[in-house]
């Protein structure tokens, strides 16, 4: 669809080539590799022109498309009229960055011969060189780590009305996430749900006992507080708490062999009209989905709006579905109340986070203080209990207020902070936001999208990456700007990456580099042109974005192409590049190109 080149300098050498600031280029799989200077990138064949050979069926390329794809043929040969088997060796290895070729076995290459077997090759073709996961350097704390992050994972679509469901777990475990978001909720309906092993069977007496421990627990939450989250005894969504009653309750959901149906939790955003998903169905989802490829561990977020009883199902299903992958105890040589473990000691290992017991019961109290109207009480959730909180190992979520709350020195705890608060707090003194880079150097941090963004866009990742911020959750339901940086930020790492020199506890100067940009747009071909009046008011043109710390927001770090009346737009090679000349203050591994 596009043809493009790419020639990148730096004004400093390096002493060892690293993926860096051209791997990052990968929002629109453009990406050079480090070591080229130049590279071209061609992609999606369609109409005009034929080329092909004797043995193989023939690829679709437009005249305006062939010229410059004609032109590195001829760069190749060197002066040759036909492409040596050395020659295109060094074209693919130099320029295109690749080390694994599969080549047709010849001495001679045509121009046809040469474009079937560059096209049909994914790694030359795209110019994009991948990374080799096992080069990530498993030995640090986890802190010291960007994870891919997901937001309210369980949503197919907007924050409002979408369906929920399982798949989507498996589909951003697929594409490298390693720390999900569950919302779990009592179910609204007492209907039976089955556990993999048939009913799970429970004494009358202990059932009858968690029912006191709940209405105990939830009795300063007034059911007629319509703002307020009301706890429910655990077969009764009304307010009776009669014991006759109850007992007839439970008599009714037992069966002949005498055992309990149980209701168990469910998945939901709660306050939308999103459909709701089984618990169960997600750990299942998780489990089949979680390290089939991809040996990293994984952190699952919880938000948890259940009461007592379906917080203890959670529990079990967790450890039942989990089983042999959930990290149940702290490490004997790892203390969790001093020290964070190495992540080459997590492998295929599921941390729970969540609020530990004293967190909860702050933001009940502060819920019950006059706000039983407003919208903050409608997410009032009741405490954590014991068996939960137990699982908060090494992933402590602890309640962020405002600044002083960076004073905490648990090594397990996370602050997860909104968007706007972020911003509003990184806009501060200087002083403020080195302070936000110390704790993150040591202790986790991560921010979330904004409640107003009930379409799942998407806030710029980047921002908060540069402040050290470890998991930036975002809305995978939408491909917007801030979903193709976040893919540009993780392709090939399997969803951790090291942060690099000055973010870390033993490096606390960033270095920066000054760097030089040019980006020759060719051409293109096959734009899709919709049907109707409106196509002949269209104009082809490509945007280029630079993504770097901009000391002065004023600068303008956005390139425009001249537009192009067909849908076969030919820039040509020499006349028009878009510069991003003297760029100073850039950070290697967080600079994109979108």
């Amino acid at each position: 669809m596009s043809c493009i080149s790419i020639s990148f300098r730096r004004k400093a050498k390096k002493k060892k080539e690293k993926p860096s600031f051209m791997r990052r280029m990968t929002t629109m799989k453009i990406a050079s590799p480090s070591q080229p200077t130049s590279a071209l990138f061609m992609a999606s064949l369609v109409s005009s022109a034929q080329v092909f050979n004797a043995t193989h069926k023939p690829m679709y390329i437009h005249d305006a498309f062939k010229k410059h794809a004609v032109r590195v043929w001829k760069e190749a040969c060197g002066g040759d009229k036909l492409l040596t088997h050395e020659k295109f060796l060094r074209f693919l290895k130099r320029t295109q960055g690749i080390t694994i070729f599969n080549l047709p076995d010849k001495d001679v290459y045509t121009f046809e011969e040469f474009f079937w077997a560059w096209s049909n090759d994914k790694a030359a073709w795209n110019a994009l060189q991948p990374l080799d996961p096992s080069e990530i350097d498993l030995t640090k704390p986890i802190s010291s780590y960007f994870i891919n992050s997901s937001h309210n994972t369980y949503l197919e679509g907007n924050q409002l009305s979408s369906k929920s469901s399982a798949e989507a777990y498996k589909a951003v475990l697929r594409n490298g996430c390693r720390c999900i978001e569950i919302d779990v909720w009592n179910a609204p309906s007492r209907t039976p749900s089955k556990s993999p092993n048939g009913e799970h069977r429970r004494h009358l007496s202990n059932v009858s006992a968690m029912s006191r421990t709940s209405v105990k627990h939830g009795s300063s939450l007034s059911v007629d507080q319509p703002g307020l989250y009301a706890m429910r005894t655990p077969r009764d969504s009304g307010t009776s708490l009669d014991p006759k009653e109850l007992s007839d309750r439970l008599d009714q959901s037992t069966s002949s062999s005498g055992s309990i149906k149980r209701v168990e939790p469910i998945v939901h955003h709660h306050g939308t009209m999103t459909t709701t998903v089984p618990f169960r169905e997600v750990c299942k989802a998780v489990r089949e989905e979680a390290f089939v490829t991809n040996h990293l561990p994984i952190i699952v977020s919880l938000e948890v709006g259940c009461d007592r009883e379906q917080q203890e199902m959670m529990v079990e299903i967790m450890k039942e579905e989990w089983a042999g992958l959930l990290l149940e105890e702290p490490f004997e040589d790892c203390n969790h109340l001093t020290e964070q473990p190495r992540l080459e000691q997590l492998l295929d290992k599921i941390l729970i986070k969540v609020k530990r017991l004293d967190d909860c019961n702050g933001e009940i109290v502060e819920a019950q203080r006059g706000r039983s109207l407003t919208v903050s009480s409608l997410r009032a959730k009741p405490p954590i209990c014991d068996m939960l909180a137990a699982l908060a190992i090494y992933t402590r979520s602890e309640h962020f207020s405002d600044l002083k709350s960076l004073a905490s020195t648990t090594p397990s705890h996370i602050f997860s902070v909104g968007e706007d608060k972020f911003l509003d707090m990184i806009s501060q003194d200087p002083v403020k936001i080195q302070k936000i880079m110390e704790h993150n150097r040591k202790y986790f941090m991560r921010i979330y999208p904004k409640g107003l963004r009930v379409d799942s866009s998407n806030p710029d990742p980047t921002i908060p990456w540069r402040k050290g911020v470890q998991m930036v959750a975002m809305n995978w339901q939408k491909t917007d700007e801030g979903t193709m940086l976040n893919d540009a930020m993780f392709a090939d790492t399997h969803g951790w990456i090291l942060k690099p020199a000055g973010f870390l506890l033993e490096h606390t100067d960033i270095p920066t580099r000054t760097v030089d940009l040019r980006i020759t747009v060719l051409a293109g071909q096959s734009i899709p042109v919709p049907e109707g009046g409106q196509a002949k008011k269209l104009r082809t043109r490509v945007k280029v974005e630079l993504h770097v710390e901009r000391p002065n927001k004023s600068l303008d770090f956005t390139r425009t192409t001249q537009p192009q009346t067909t849908e076969n737009p030919d820039w040509e090679r020499n006349p028009y590049s878009l510069d991003f000349l003297d760029v100073g203050g850039v950070v290697e591994e967080l600079s994109f190109v979108r």
